[in-house]
Parts: structure tokens; sequence; C-alpha cells
């Protein structure tokens, strides 16, 4: 009866993560994820009493508990303190940019997560990477990807600001060597996969885990809204789409059948992103997992201010490097000049989408006890959360004024 323990501990609790572990793992088959579906379903036919004895979705579900403590255990030897409870725990920390200027130039920000996917399918590291792609008929629309080819991983580089359940393609994956990114709770399933006693086979598959820096994710609808609502363009007439088009940090752009290109500045994608938003993901207690190889952020650590007052900057990735694969990954891919980097410092409090989320969390921990996930280390979170909007502007003003 496993689905039937997940759907009353994590689906009507409104924890799922979206993450598509359970249909990962699931030997029989039975459980469905996708774009258009990203909480799991059971498939036609199929019964929760099919389940029997095994509990593989719940095992590996990060929605209610992500397991992060146990994780840690196992990778680290040790868990986090309190003073890492935002950061995790760090080996080293980099400013990065890719070194091939189209590379940059398709990414978000300094392009480091692509760098290092193109670097090891170069070297044959991996066969495959894990990314989010566009889907061709609806290309608003994001969808997991396996690229295979260089060109593949560049056409997927740009952020996706949308719930994408995507670790269930791993489960047919015909490669033996796959790179993952992902966002905390997906890289968390992974880890509940690899702590379990017999690691599901496509645990085994994964050569190694980028993690992407997340305060939030945002429902489809978000995204349909600011097409139809704010650009006045009927889906239909998509025909490209991208979160960040454009010199950093990005605007919100979609083209129409005439290719005419019509944008919104970012800073308003994430005022109104705020709509459409999951329980789930409004209660994460993780900007990062920290159990990742390799952690990724934007270099600039407010590019809602950098949008909203049309600051012009440079490109950059903060990378941070926690086992010892991920501080081999980047260092080979340095090494084979695929990678700039320069030693530097990270700073939660002066990162919005961190601080956003730590006040979040400790805002729905409070009001919602028990209905939360738990975080990766107790104690005191904030003893006095400040609301998203007044964050935002606390963080956002002038520093001049």
């Amino acid at each position: 009866m496993s689905f039937s323990e997940l759907s009353q501990s994590v689906l009507e609790a409104s924890l799922c993560a979206s993450c598509g572990a359970c249909a990962a793992v699931c030997p029989e088959n039975v459980l469905v994820v996708s774009p258009d579906q990203p909480t799991p379903v059971l498939a036609a036919g199929a019964s929760a009493d099919g389940c029997g004895s095994c509990t593989l979705c719940v095992d590996v579900c990060p929605g209610r508990e992500t397991a992060v403590p146990e994780s840690e255990r196992r990778i680290f030897g040790r868990t986090r303190s309190q003073d890492e409870r935002w950061t995790g725990i760090v080996r080293s920390t980099y400013s990065a940019r890719a070194a091939d200027p189209a590379v940059k130039q398709a990414a978000s920000a300094g392009g480091a997560a692509t760098a290092l996917l193109v670097s090891a399918l170069r070297r044959g590291q991996i066969e495959a990477a894990l990314v989010i792609g566009r889907d061709e008929e609806r290309p608003w629309v994001p969808v997991p990807r396996l690229a295979t080819t260089v060109a593949e991983i560049v056409e997927c580089a740009q952020a996706s600001y949308c719930l994408t359940p995507n670790l269930q393609i791993l489960r047919d994956a015909p490669y033996d060597r796959i790179g993952v990114v992902g966002l905390a709770c997906q890289i968390e399933a992974v880890n509940r996969m690899r702590n379990l006693p017999q690691q599901p086979a496509v645990a085994e598959k994964i050569a190694f885990t980028i993690e992407i820096g997340c305060a939030s994710n945002t429902r489809r609808e978000g995204t349909e809204y600011l097409i139809e609502e704010r650009l006045r363009l009927p889906l239909v007439d998509v025909t490209r789409m991208k979160y960040r088009a454009g010199d950093y940090p990005g605007e919100f752009t979609v083209w129409d059948r005439s290719d005419r290109r019509r944008s919104l500045p970012f800073h308003e994608l994430v005022t109104e992103f705020k709509k459409f938003k999951t329980h789930r993901c409004l209660a994460c207690p993780d900007w990062w997992s920290g159990l990742a190889d390799v952690s990724i952020a934007d270099g600039d650590p407010n590019i809602f201010r950098t949008s909203r007052e049309g600051e012009q900057t440079d490109k950059a990735s903060l990378v941070v490097t926690r086992t010892e694969t991920g501080q081999a990954l980047v260092a080979d891919t340095v090494r084979h000049g695929d990678l700039e980097v320069a030693e530097n410092v990270f700073l939660p409090e002066e990162s919005l989408g961190l601080q956003r989320k730590r006040h979040r969390y400790a805002s729905y921990a409070a009001d919602n006890p028990g209905a939360v996930p738990s975080p990766p280390v107790a104690g005191v979170e904030v003893e006095r959360p400040i609301g998203d909007d007044e964050l935002i502007e606390l963080m956002s003003r002038d520093p001049q004024s």
C-alpha cells in the first residue's frame, strides 16, 4: 500500500515537490508524472493494491522528509552545524564564467553548469546530461531532456522557473553515466535513493549532481499568465520562449509566428509568479540542499534589484564544491579550458533568494506546525520573519539612498 501511504502523508498534505523520483523508482511502473501532471497519479488500470509490500515511492520522496542529515552523514561523515544551516558543508567557493562565449551567451548567468556538463561530455565522464528543455509543440512548457550532444546541452542552458518533474526520465534512460542538474528537492530525492540499503537502478546511473539555488518554483499557470495576460499573446502563437533572454539579468521573452518578440523585465516575473506557487515550494526549507557535488547560483546576489534598477553587470556564476567528485569536476573543467574561476566568498545575508526562502520557511513553519518539511538542522530559524514583499523592498533599496 505504498502509494496509499504516499497519498496520505504527502499528496493530500500538498507536500509533493514534483520531482518525479517516485515514478523513477516504481518497480511496477504504475506511477505517472509529467509536465502536464506534475504530481504522481496511478497509471490507467493500475491499483494501489498492487504495491504489495513495496515502499520505494515513500522511501525516496523528499516532500515531507528531506533526509538531509542522513545524507550528510553518508556523504561527509557529519551533519552541518547551525552556522551552516543555509549554506551546507562547503569545500571551495568560486566566481565562475564559461570560457566559451556561446555557452555564456546562452546561459542565464555565467554558464557554469552548462560548461561543467559540456566539458564532462567531451571528456567522456558522462554519456548524457539531465537538463530541462522546451516542448517542441508548446514552447512555454518545460520538459526533461537527456542531452547527448554539446549543442543539446547549450540549447537547454537557460534557467526554468516552472515546476518540472524530471527524475522519472532516468527510469528508462539507456545510459550508465548521467550528469544530473536539479533543484534542492530533486537532489534530496537522489540522495534518499542512495541512502537505501539497496540503491534503485536509477541512482546507479548518476555520475554527478549539480544543483541550482532556488527561492521557489512556480506552477505552469504562472508562465501562461505572463504570456496571455501580460504580453497579450495567445499560447498557440508562441514559437519560442526564454525566461531570461538578452543582456543580464535578462527579460522574460516570447516570440510569435512573425518572429516578433515581446518581453517583460525579470523583476516583474518575480512579482507576478508569487500568485502561482504551491504549498510545498513556499514551505521548502532549503535554497540549496547542500548534498550535490556542486551547487550553483547567480553571481549577482540580488537579481531583482539589478533588473528593477536597470543596472549593468557582467554575467557570472557562484560555484560551491562540496565533494571530491565536485571538486574534481570543476578542476577538470578549468584544466580543459572550459571554465574560468576565481576564489570567492559566499555571503548568505546578501542573497535575496536565500533570505526570501529563510524568512518564508520560518513563517510557514510557525503557522503550519507539522505540515512543512523538516529543516536540515534544528534550531531557531528567524525570530521575527519578515513578509516577502517587505523583505524584497528592504534588500533591494538603493544603498546610496
